[in-house]
């Protein structure tokens, strides 16, 4: 039976028996201590046990992808000068931590985290430390080595981690409460949130090897398949033999490393980057800043959009308009809801029309322009599928602006 053949075959044990709790033993020596050595791997000894480790230097000039590791640095810098706020934001000084775990599954009780990936920024450059539970009997040791505990304040970046790596963490943490000291609850910046953000309708899939391939100018090679790495380890563990866990520790590596890369890029894109992203990503970075209540940063997107004609702007030109309708402009606001909304579909082109209607009734006093409006609405309703409120909200509309009419008509008579 091929390598690759018995992994498969451990996968399909692990999904028939997620939830069932692995036995732990006393805390003695690893077994396969020398044979772990083999891939860098360092064994060291603390209060609860043993824990495996391995360092690697990354020199401040290191390119990962598009991006040097130092840029970092200047994306820090041009945050501290922004006058605007966002989840982004930080400080030169701030305690950064960038953060991965693999696991043997994803959730349960019988689910571990057997690696747990840190990177720092040290004077001489970046440090990343990886730390490999050899076996569950000694995970208190493990957990402790980490040094998560340490720091009061942590800003923790990830990717997909405020939803999964660090609730999986504090889980396994609980486990030793008695043991351990208290976890601290950290600052999360959780790129997979912010990806979603800037390049949602954009990207078909929002996986970190796609992310890496289509934006950060990075793809991987002979990469481990993610579905194959709980497998690996529990062989690696039981075996001994660690080629295979070696290409578990690049792979957690490289996903680290894109952590870095992916904050310099969407920083850059959050702060002063006008040119090399989409239309739709813009437009979406402008509805972020508009959801933060950043409305100033969010019309400076919005408006470099705009600038361009047709389909591609007709999102940005509704946000837009919103936002000129609450800032009091009218005039603005209903001109951009009319170019828009002919170029949106369903809901979001009813609700233009509306908006353009209520403008041109309460705030420009034009009623026949309303009617008009509120005609395209109701027109525009027949093609999509909208909530009765709004069906409604239409038909009222319609008769109070007729009722209006009539009744200007009548006054217009009576003089």
């Amino acid at each position: 039976m091929s390598f690759e053949s018995k992994l498969l075959q451990m996968k399909g044990l692990l999904k028939k028996e997620p939830a069932k709790k692995q036995k732990t033993k006393a805390a003695e020596r690893p077994a396969h201590e020398n044979k772990w050595n083999g891939i860098g791997l360092t064994l060291k000894e603390n209060k609860f046990g043993y824990v495996f480790e391995k360092k690697i230097h990354y020199p401040f000039d290191t390119v990962h992808g598009k991006v040097k590791l130092n840029e970092l640095e200047r994306v820090l810098g041009a945050w501290g000068g922004t006058p605007f706020d966002h989840p982004f934001k930080l400080n030169p000084g701030d305690p950064i931590v960038f953060f991965d775990t693999e696991t043997t599954g994803l959730s349960g009780t019988g689910a571990y985290i057997f690696l747990i990936g840190l990177l720092v920024k040290k004077e001489d450059g970046f440090e990343m430390m990886q730390y490999i539970m050899p076996d569950p009997s000694h995970e208190a040791a493990f957990l402790y080595e980490t040094g998560l505990w340490k720091d009061e304040n942590p800003i923790i970046f990830s990717y997909n981690g405020k939803s999964f790596d660090w609730p999986q963490l504090m889980s396994r943490w609980t486990m030793h409460r008695n043991l351990l000291p208290k976890l601290p609850v950290p600052r999360q910046i959780d790129l997979f949130h912010g990806t979603k953000r800037i390049w949602k309708n954009e990207l078909e899939r929002m996986k970190l090897s796609t992310i890496e391939e289509e934006k950060l100018g990075f793809k991987r090679e002979g990469d481990v398949p993610g579905y194959l790495i709980p497998a690996i380890y529990l062989d690696a563990v039981k075996s001994g033999f660690p080629e295979a866990l070696a290409k578990v520790l690049f792979h957690n590596e490289l996903d680290i490393l894109s952590l870095v890369s992916l904050y310099v890029l969407s920083s850059d894109l959050l702060m002063e980057d006008f040119a090399s992203e989409t239309s739709g990503a813009y437009t979406n970075i402008g509805k972020w800043y508009a959801d933060l209540k950043q409305f100033d940063q969010s019309a400076i997107y919005l408006e470099h959009v705009t600038e361009q004609r047709g389909a591609q702007a007709s999102l940005a030109r509704y946000l837009l308009a919103i936002q000129k309708k609450r800032s009091g402009q009218p005039l603005d606001a209903v001109r951009l809801f009319k170019e828009a909304a002919p170029h949106l579909r369903g809901t979001i082109e009813v609700e233009a029309w509306i908006h353009a209607a209520k403008l041109y009734e309460h705030q420009l006093g034009d009623i026949e322009q309303a009617i008009i409006m509120t005609g395209f609405a109701k027109e525009a309703s027949e093609h999509a599928k909208v909530r009765n409120s709004l069906l409604m909200d239409i038909e009222k509309r319609q008769r109070r602006l007729d009722e209006k009419k009539t009744k200007k008509r009548q006054q217009v008579n009576k003089m």
